[in-house]
């Protein structure tokens, strides 16, 4: 097995090696960067910075099924208006999603350092940064040196 991630380098060649505090810093540093880049024309639009981060990672599939209902009866928009209101009222994040006849809420899986190895975490970072970079039109690299020289 090697013992260099293939991704970024981090030494990961011993057993239980965790995550590299530098890789979780780069991707804060990428959140808080899209955070202030975000388009106002985006369709989607966040009460908070931890809003867009746990959306962009459920865009990237790091998610889970929180609870699915058939909508038997019920008109689609009035299921979506009833699901977002009882989400709000939780203090939770998550987002319903209409699959066929049914309204399925996702909840964002954790990404602690305990939950989520190395690897993982680069894979799922990487495709977070591809998911803002699809709603943006802005390079992850170029948000960050952006946001860095304005600061």
């Amino acid at each position: 097995m090697p013992t260099k991630c293939e991704i970024c380098g981090h030494d990961v060649g011993q057993p239980n090696k965790g995550r590299s505090v530098p890789q979780m810093r780069r991707y804060w540093a990428m959140i808080r960067a899209y955070w202030h880049h975000w388009p106002e024309t985006a369709e989607r639009q966040f009460e908070s910075q931890e809003h867009m981060r746990k959306w962009l990672q459920m865009r990237a599939g790091h998610r889970e099924v929180a609870v699915s209902m058939d909508l038997d009866g019920a008109t689609k928009d009035a299921a979506l208006l009833i699901a977002e209101a009882a989400i709000r009222a939780t203090g939770e994040y998550a987002v319903p999603v209409l699959h066929g006849d049914a309204l399925v809420i996702w909840r964002p899986k954790s990404i602690a350092f305990a939950k989520l190895g190395h690897r993982e975490a680069c894979r799922l970072f990487d495709d977070v940064a591809a998911v803002a970079e699809q709603v943006t039109g802005l390079r992850a690299d170029d948000v960050m040196r952006e946001t860095e020289a304005a600061a």
